[in-house]
């Protein structure tokens, strides 16, 4: 076989992998963690705060993983009149099933979410909150 021959196999070899790679990438999905994530980012100061807010409380937001439900629990705390805030489940690898909850606690300072609102697989959940001008953030990587 002489080089001419060889040198094209190698380079048609190379431009068909190339071509592939291209192929491949094109095709894949990529997201943002938001579709606002650069204005996000901009105000990400304000989620460090929050963080450290939420860090000096006597007692948090917990949460329990049941068979068929989440349950928060909010302590005295913060059960006032100006509380208010949101759980946003983040999919990581599918924005289409994240979700977003109004934080609404019973009289018990209870909040249930069915794990039946939730497609299985990973997922942060993002809790933020406000009570008494100060704004709170907690945040914790749970499986359904």
């Amino acid at each position: 076989m002489s080089w001419g021959i060889r040198i094209t196999i190698v380079y048609t070899g190379f431009v068909m992998l190339i071509s592939s790679l291209v192929f491949i990438s094109s095709t894949n999905k990529s997201e943002l963690v938001a579709k606002d994530y650069y204005a996000q980012e901009l105000k990400y100061q304000d989620r460090i705060d929050a963080i450290e807010n939420e860090t000096h409380l006597k007692s948090s937001i917990q949460y329990e993983l049941k068979a068929n439900e989440i349950i928060l629990a909010f302590p005295d705390v913060i059960n006032d009149k100006t509380f208010t805030g949101e759980i946003i489940f983040f999919r990581p690898s599918d924005s289409s099933k994240d979700k977003k909850f109004k934080l609404t606690f019973n009289e018990n300072g209870k909040q249930s979410i069915k794990r039946s609102q939730l497609a299985k697989g990973l997922y942060k959940m993002c809790i933020t909150w406000s009570s008494n001008n100060k704004t709170f953030y907690k945040e914790r990587i749970i499986t359904i």
